[in-house]
């Protein structure tokens, strides 16, 4: 076999580094794959698998896809299950002394991706579960939000509660480890999408520090979890999860909000779908959904919200007395309702947009957009 390019040997050291990932190799205006990489993407992508000589006497397998496109192959591999690397080139090439310097800058997963595919009024959960001694913790995220939300569950029947959330959170991407059987068979029957993680993400001093390092606190009295041990685990993890794959400040991550299940009507998966309540029984669709019919809101974060609504029925009267008092409120005030709908129609998704800012990954029309909301 004859010796490896300089360009070659360069992606092999980067691929030993992320085994588990698709790599993504800038190649001028172009993402290359190589080797099982390419044969895989090829497959999944639906484009020509070609070659490439690695050294005298023989070639490799390698597929491309151009960089300014590059979203929606990501957002294909992403909904197959993919994880992929996107390693960029950190120099110009035109003034780089030998082989071009390139790395890893991001992690692309399906808990993780921020491509246009998803819609307006969904999420997109990062999730982690953990357990101990009966003890359960979920902490759930909205990479493309910010939103943040950790529980702890426990009692005679936690573990069917932990699944119906679960259920009810749908997420992209689920991190646990080390759950007692038969929990964990329970919990990988529902068939999220759950990468290999180290059991130490979830050990409860350096999952504690990172998010007191992140939220830049000396204490989580402040989000009311400093005495939520499995649920801080949960969060923790989910933190430096993030920071593993995403190499970046989380400055769009700004809170951590506890919830208690308790405060919800639980709803087992059978129940929600026999309801229809945000999807149909027979294809999975939101149309001819409860929440099909009751949207008529103006903005994303509206449809998210209401979504969680109809998910997360409430219990207390005065809550449920309030919201309707709400409700009442507007209906009586036909004028103004009116010029606050056509207000509305105007703002942007400020979420998305402020975490496309934070993360640098906004362009001329997201920021036009969020100039406009503002």
């Amino acid at each position: 076999m004859g010796k490896q390019t300089p360009m070659l040997m360069q992606y092999n050291r980067i691929k030993r580094q992320y085994p588990d990932c698709l790599v993504f190799f800038r190649l001028g205006d172009f993402y290359e794959l190589f080797g099982t990489d390419a044969e895989i993407a090829a497959q999944a992508l639906d484009i020509t698998l070609t070659s490439r000589e690695a050294g005298k006497g023989k070639r490799i397998p390698m597929c491309g896809v151009p960089h300014h496109a590059a979203d929606s192959y990501l957002a294909t591999l992403v909904q197959k299950g993919h994880k992929v690397a996107i390693c960029e080139q950190l120099e110009d090439p035109r003034t780089a002394k030998g082989i071009v310097k390139r790395d890893v800058v991001r992690i692309v997963t399906p808990g993780t991706a921020l491509d246009d595919t998803l819609q307006p009024g969904q999420n997109r959960y990062l999730a982690a579960v953990t357990e101990n001694r009966g003890v359960w913790g979920i902490a759930v995220c909205d990479f493309s939000t910010g939103e943040f939300l950790c529980t702890e569950i426990k009692g005679e029947n936690a573990s069917d509660t932990v699944l119906s959330e679960l259920h009810r959170v749908s997420p992209s991407e689920l991190l646990m480890t080390g759950l007692p059987s038969p929990a964990s068979d329970r919990v990988k029957a529902l068939g999220f999408y759950a990468p290999e993680v180290h059991s130490e993400l979830f050990n409860y001093d350096p999952a504690r520090q990172a998010l007191l390092d992140h939220f830049r606190v000396l204490s989580l009295e402040g989000f009311g979890c400093e005495n939520l041990r499995e649920a801080t685990k949960a969060a923790g993890a989910i933190i430096s999860y993030l920071r593993e794959t995403q190499k970046t400040e989380l400055s769009h991550i700004s809170r951590l909000v506890p919830y208690n299940t308790a405060s919800h009507m639980m709803l087992d998966h059978t129940t929600r779908r026999n309801l229809e309540l945000t999807r149909t029984l027979r294809d999975g669709e939101r149309h001819a959904t409860l929440l099909w019919v009751l949207d008529q809101t103006r903005t994303p974060m509206g449809a998210r919200l209401l979504k969680t609504w109809l998910e997360q029925p409430l219990l207390n009267g005065d809550a449920i007395n309030n919201r309707l008092d709400a409700v009442e409120s507007l209906t009586e005030a036909d004028l103004a309702r009116s010029e606050l709908r056509e207000l509305l129609k105007r703002v942007y998704d400020l979420p998305r947009l402020a975490g496309r800012v934070a993360l640098r990954t906004a362009n001329g029309r997201d920021l036009n957009a969020l100039a406009r909301s503002l």
